[in-house]
């Protein structure tokens, strides 16, 4: 295991996500998880600190002593360790705030927490120094046990991924409303009066109440055969589960992949060759996605985490085509490294409406663990709008559903080529 020493922070991290997600109204244990982020993320930092003014102090001896030789080498040696440490440890804060941006999904669907990780199109926004230890951070705890007070279910932008707008976020509503706090700790009237507002403002907010997100039943069913592909996984080393025709898991413990990298080749049998086989893992490209920590049970949440298995997912593009041709609409796979696939509603003329799904969209079948039918349902849906007047500015409608320049030139994938492993 990567972080052995975390494991059991991972378990209670993932057990109070949980227990949040069946009963979003316990607004307790939504200040109970956060606590413990807090804790462990500071921790990390200070260790983190430390290890950065090491670093540096190895790197100026060998500017100011001129070090050659055996030194030398043993000095740079010591440096690249001590960054692979750094590296470390940047990742396990990363996996931290995979449960805060779990908590934030539990209330709202990760696509209305975009606006607060992108900065413009697809650019994701820069993430602020850590506020923790901070006067910052502790006008931001006392916003947040204010809204707990409150009955409101609050999180810090410190403790999430996704979140990288504002000093906190309100779950309540029909949106997540972002709180700037720079203001909340003026000194005399002002102050108070800057928090007797934030208090109305969220008792109003409380009122609506949370609005907790319902996961569609075949979202469910997905994530039970993915939970259940992961338990025979660790039990006999390999597993598969298939999860509808088209798409199905595989599971292999890492200590079996390591003996035999070639272990998947003979059990996964044949596959067309319009099968992609995706391999996830706990990194930064499932944000702004669905967070693993929701999708997973905590015991197997932890063991991601950990690297104790391998997971892949099986997508058959030509099975997820077969999805669109029933709701009449023509797709046709790109793959170029960009996007994935074109859909058009008539594809003998584009002008009726065609839009491009980027590869970083397609990822979604892979780390939300949704369904074939229910992701070509929800694209289908985006022409929709290009056939119905009025519902958008004409010069938006006309750079979205505009025949592509290169349309005539584009190829599917697939007639000529074979799958490539993602």
């Amino acid at each position: 295991m990567r972080f052995p020493r975390e494991m059991e922070w991972f378990l209670r991290a993932g057990e109070l996500l949980r227990a949040i997600q069946g009963d979003p109204g316990r607004v307790d244990l939504v200040l109970a998880l956060q606590q413990l982020l807090i804790r462990r993320l500071a921790r990390l930092q200070l260790r983190h600190g430390r290890l950065q003014r090491a670093r540096l102090r190895l790197k100026q001896r060998l500017l100011r002593d001129r070090l050659i030789g055996e030194k030398a080498r043993a000095t740079k040696e010591l440096v690249l360790k001590i960054q692979d440490r750094c590296d470390g440890l940047e990742h396990l804060r990363f996996l931290y705030r995979c449960f805060g941006d779990g908590l934030a999904a539990v209330y709202h669907a990760p696509r209305d927490h975009r606006y607060f990780y992108f900065e413009q199109r697809t650019l994701a926004r820069d993430r602020s120094g850590s506020a923790l230890g901070t006067p910052l951070f502790r006008r931001q705890y006392r916003a947040l046990r204010l809204g707990i007070g409150a009955g409101l279910p609050v999180v810090l932008t410190e403790v999430t991924n996704m979140l990288r707008q504002g000093d906190a976020c309100v779950l309540a509503g029909d949106e997540p409303q972002s709180l700037e706090l720079g203001s909340f700790a003026q000194p005399g009237s002002a102050g108070t009066l800057r928090r007797h507002e934030l208090l109305r403002t969220m008792k109003l907010l409380a009122r609506k109440g949370p609005w907790p997100v319902q996961a569609h039943p075949q979202a469910l069913e997905h994530q039970a055969h993915l939970n259940a592909c992961v338990q025979q996984a660790m039990a006999h080393e390999i597993a598969q589960a298939q999860a509808e025709p088209g798409l199905r898991y595989v599971a292999v413990r890492s200590d079996r992949y390591l003996r035999d990298p070639d272990c998947l080749q003979g059990f996964k049998g044949a596959k067309s060759r319009s099968t992609m086989s995706i391999q996830v893992a706990p990194e930064m490209a499932w944000v702004p996605m669905q967070p693993f920590t929701l999708s997973m049970e905590a015991g197997h949440a932890a063991l991601f985490m950990q690297g104790a298995f391998q997971l892949f997912v099986d997508i058959d593009v030509k099975v997820l085509v077969s999805h669109f041709a029933s709701l009449g609409v023509h797709a046709m796979a790109l793959m170029d490294g960009v996007t994935a696939l074109e859909i058009a509603s008539d594809p003998d003329d584009l002008g009726h409406g065609a839009y491009r799904i980027s590869e970083v969209i397609f990822q979604r079948i892979a780390c939300e663990f949704i369904s074939l039918q229910g992701f070509a349902q929800e694209m289908a849906g985006v022409l929709e709008l290009a056939q119905t007047p009025g519902e958008h500015d004409a010069g938006d409608g006309d750079l979205l559903f505009a025949p592509p320049p290169d349309g005539d030139e584009v190829r599917n994938y697939y007639d000529d080529e074979g799958p490539r492993l993602h």
